[in-house]
């Protein structure tokens, strides 16, 4: 099951594993943006693989990872 997880990841592309992670933290479109700071319209952009400015791609990431982070350690306590 575990490389099972682990082909699929390496098969889905950047927007596919943002939309992922977005769902899997019960977020919105608009909330993401919200909380990375980018118009919600970069946030749909990324999400279908189309051109998105760099800057609101990595708040994007960086938010969601922070989000995955977060959960992680609060599961440690």
């Amino acid at each position: 099951m575990k490389e099972t997880t682990i082909l699929l990841n390496n098969l889905l592309s950047a927007g596919q594993k943002a939309r992922r992670l977005r769902i899997a933290n019960l977020l919105t479109q608009q909330e993401l943006a919200e909380v990375a700071g980018v118009p919600l319209e970069h946030v749909e952009l990324l999400e279908r693989n189309l051109p998105v400015p760099l800057d609101s791609k990595r708040r994007i990431h960086k938010e969601l990872w922070a989000i995955k982070d977060r959960k992680r350690n609060a599961l440690r306590y």
